[in-house]
């Protein structure tokens, strides 16, 4: 055979391969699917085979699914939803999904003095917030609340009232996202990144090789999401969270907000000076927890806390003295620009 003609039939056959090849993968694949009463967002950097992920997206249903049946207020067939019928003093078995997320709570509930606290599902109900209205009196409800009126023993779960009720929606989500980036790190993607509600990690480096840069939304009521970016940041192998007043809100007769945030010591929505935090933690589950944990806080208190914390980094979004417009504080190691007011050396 002639060797030019080889060499020609050997160059079609490889681009051919390919061709094929680059047909059975997918280039930076990206999604979003429901969970949580909201959108989970997934990127991929990277070619990824077809197969390999149709695998994986069935995995993250799969993780999705298990952490929404252990962690829903709004179905009544999860396990957090029988354990706040169960209204008994004995011990209630629950899952070691469930016992691990009870334990960050619980632990989180310590560490920040009640700031923090799993048990504020009635007072979730009595704002507007939750699945149903609780038309008791607040001093009735504030009898059942309380993270120490709640133990975590050998897989189970003890009341100290029987009417105590769970609700985990400030660091379920952080779960939920830390869960489905540990079946995507396990499928063999270190590059990727996860967002649920607003809860992030990142995981390697983007499609282009660099860090992942996230916009920080400006906390202004009304508008649609990222419509207004406050700040970027750009973070690798990291979580991150934001809570904030801007979002979910109700208004009184008086025309005054009050935000889904609750003050577990008065039983009240909080009332603080922070707008938004967002703090970027090694697990998202942390992050999530700790953000709703400085909006009840307040800045002051907040920032005293983080001193004694530097395992958590924040950027608080702090409402003016006008009612208008919004300043920012950082601590030291937030990876935000110079013109941006921080804390620390």
């Amino acid at each position: 055979m002639n060797k030019k003609l080889l060499i020609g039939m050997i160059c079609v056959l490889a681009l051919g391969g390919f061709s094929w090849f680059k047909a059975q993968s997918v280039a930076d694949p990206s999604w979003a699917q429901a969970t949580m009463g909201t959108e989970c967002h997934i990127t991929l950097a990277g070619s990824v085979p077809k197969r390999d992920l149709a695998a994986l997206r069935k995995k993250i249903d799969t993780a999705l699914a298990d952490v929404n049946h252990c962690m829903s207020t709004w179905q009544a067939d999860t396990e957090i939803s029988k354990f706040n019928a169960f209204q008994s003093l004995e011990p209630f078995p629950i899952s070691p999904a469930f016992a691990e997320v009870m334990q960050s709570a619980l632990a989180f509930s310590a560490a920040t003095d009640g700031a923090f606290d799993p048990t504020v599902k009635p007072l979730v109900d009595h704002w507007g917030f939750g699945p149903a209205a609780d038309e008791e009196s607040l001093a009735e409800i504030m009898e059942a609340v309380g993270w120490q009126k709640v133990r975590l023993e050998n897989n189970t779960l003890i009341k100290d009232h029987p009417e105590l009720e769970l609700d985990l929606s400030a660091i379920a989500k952080g779960y939920g996202v830390d869960c489905v980036a540990e079946v995507i790190r396990a499928s063999g993607h270190p590059d990727f990144i996860v967002e649920i509600g607003g809860e992030i990690v990142a995981g390697g480096t983007n499609p282009s090789a660099k860090l992942w840069r996230i916009g920080i939304e400006s906390p202004e009521p009304g508008r649609a999401f990222g419509e207004e970016i406050f700040q970027t940041v750009e973070i690798s192998n990291k979580a991150m969270a934001t809570s904030g007043d801007y979002r979910n809100f109700r208004v009184r007769s008086d025309g005054t907000r009050y935000s889904h945030i609750i003050d577990p010591h008065t039983g009240k929505p909080a009332m603080s000076d922070v707008a938004a935090v967002t703090v970027i933690a090694a697990r998202c589950m942390d992050a999530d927890a700790v953000a709703t944990s400085l909006c009840v806080m307040g800045s002051e208190k907040g920032f005293q806390w983080l001193e004694n914390h530097p395992e958590f980094q924040a950027l608080f979004i702090l409402h003016s003295n006008d009612g208008n417009t919004f300043t920012s504080k950082a601590t030291a190691g937030f990876p935000v620009s110079e013109k941006q007011n921080r804390i620390g050396k």
